[in-house]
């Protein structure tokens, strides 16, 4: 009875003792091996995806390019016959696997760069990532997030503020809590809370990871699709605009039509006025013609006469 209740108990302990060994060792595998390639990672030389998954930059790349290979292969393979095609089916899972389709592309495979330090292991003095601000060793045990930093337009960068890509981008969950995010900005920011990324996360915590991840892609997708519906609407709408400014300008007489239809209303008068001096002309020359005093006082080639003799004439022509 007592003795083997306390077995039992016993097993319970050693088995729970074991499981979180068990875990504890694929914790500090996920931190210190590719995703990819199972090799020790350069701790110099690392990205990370969305998942917290570490790779090496070389071997993250490689996955990427065969993806677009096997892609290209996948859509000749169906008319080079069914072996063929079979094949290339095969082949374009194993860059699915390597990466998963949380990786879009090289967007989604953010450097990692570690705060090391110097540790001796067995009298070889190697180099271990640690946490800059409270020098935790980052070794997978202790959770650790990478800051990914909120992108910056050029125009909108300050001339003496750029930002600066070079120095460490991973802190300790503790160095998260005691300096607080806020404090944090300065030296390591500008970043969002959000944008963190757990890396190496507990098989228990991906699911949620996931979760959160699916959700901040398909708003990101809605917001895009609703930018680029303002733009066509406000392209649209500059187009009617446009289109009637035109149809204004096309109604409007121009400045040539108007200039010319003053000068038509202006030849009418002038026209008029020309006419009448053309009859008053007409009329002194008729009346010229009718008179003999009036022809002999404006005609060219009159004989000289005298003064008296014009005054005589005047006078006999008017009684």
């Amino acid at each position: 009875g007592a003795g083997s209740a306390s077995h039992t108990a016993d097993s319970k302990r050693a088995s729970k003792a074991a499981i979180a060994e068990a875990e504890r060792e694929a914790q500090v595998q996920a931190m210190t091996t590719c995703a990819v390639t199972g090799s020790a990672l350069d701790l110099k030389n690392i990205v990370a995806c969305p998942f917290g998954r570490l790779y090496g930059r070389e071997a993250a790349v490689q996955a990427l390019l065969r993806r677009i290979e096997d892609g290209k292969n996948s859509g000749n393979g169906n008319g080079n016959g069914g072996g063929n095609g079979n094949r290339t089916n095969q082949k374009s899972e194993k860059p699915s696997a390597d990466l998963g389709w949380h990786v879009r592309g090289l967007k989604d495979l953010h450097p990692v760069r570690f705060h090391l330090s110097k540790k001796t292991v067995n009298g070889e003095d190697i180099d271990v990532p640690i946490c800059p601000v409270t020098s935790v060793e980052l070794n997978g045990i202790q959770p650790a997030y990478l800051i990914v930093k909120t992108k910056i337009k050029k125009k909108e960068q300050k001339k003496d503020h750029d930002q600066d890509d070079s120095g460490p981008n991973v802190l300790s969950d503790k160095a998260m809590k005691e300096m607080g995010m806020e404090t944090l900005q300065e030296e390591y920011g500008p970043f969002k809370e959000e944008d963190l990324i757990r890396l190496a996360p507990p098989p228990k915590l991906l699911d949620d990871i996931k979760a959160k991840i699916q959700q901040k892609r398909l708003a990101e997708n809605a917001a895009k699709l609703s930018k680029k519906k303002r733009k066509k609407e406000g392209k649209s709408n500059r187009n009617d605009g446009s289109s009637n400014v035109k149809k204004i300008c096309s109604a409007a007489p121009g400045p040539s039509s108007s200039h010319a239809s003053a000068q038509k209303s202006n030849a009418a008068p002038v026209q008029k006025e020309a006419q009448t001096v053309s009859d008053v002309r007409s009329n002194v020359a008729a009346a010229v013609a009718s008179s003999k005093a009036l022809s002999s006082l404006f005609a060219n080639n009159q004989s000289k006469l005298s003064e008296k003799q014009k005054k005589d004439s005047l006078f006999v022509s008017n009684c």
